[in-house]
């Protein structure tokens, strides 16, 4: 009993010396991580000097440099300007694949497995009140221009997330192409097993 009383003192003794040690230092310096603590006992491994000792040097970029955005294209100023755009990419069965797929992955849960508006996620909306996603039939899609329907799927639009970061600008425009087929055409592509996340092609 006596030990277990003295394992608990030394344990607690030593929590004390570490807030003291942790609590004297000032951010920033070494026996602290970030700072971002009072007390910061257990410090996180890529924050000590030992793990930063092992990273290579980090170069600033050349003076006058411009940093690269990836090549997003910006987005006109202005809904006319916005209408007029062309898309770009050519619509062919390659591209009416991938638009599929990009769909079933990114698309199904809210505008439904053939472009309904009643997705599950969708369906919740309505549930709860709010705007329940389109169909592709509806007339707000149906009028879209095709350069409308890529600035929606870029910055969101309503409920909808913006695409923007999470798809290519290649892969936001192929999408737009599933708006303007024959909904046979649409369903037949979506359903089509190979077009599905876990199907092959």
């Amino acid at each position: 009993m006596k030990r277990l009383r003295g394992i608990r003192l030394l344990g607690l003794a030593a929590l004390l010396v570490a807030a003291m040690a942790a609590a004297a230092c000032e951010a920033g310096e070494p026996a602290r991580s970030t700072g971002a603590y009072q007390i910061d006992i257990f410090q996180e491994m890529h924050y000590t000097q030992d793990f930063k000792s092992q990273e290579p040097p980090r170069f600033l970029p050349p003076e006058g440099s411009v940093p690269v955005t990836g090549g997003k294209v910006a987005l006109p100023e202005g809904n006319d300007a916005i209408d007029a755009l062309p898309n770009p990419t050519v619509r062919n069965d390659a591209n009416l694949n991938l638009a599929a797929r990009l769909y079933n992955v990114n698309c199904a849960s809210c505008h439904g497995l053939s472009g309904g508006g009643d997705g599950y996620v969708g369906l919740r909306f309505a549930e709860y009140g709010a705007v329940q996603p389109p169909a592709f039939t509806d007339d707000r899609v149906a009028d879209l221009a095709a350069g409308r329907a890529y600035a929606s799927i870029t910055n969101g639009f309503g409920f909808m997330p913006p695409f923007g970061n999470l798809l290519s600008d290649e892969e936001r425009w192929v999408l737009v192409h599933l708006l303007f087929i024959s909904d046979a055409e649409r369903a037949a592509l979506l359903g089509d097993p190979a077009n599905q996340p876990t199907g092959g092609g």
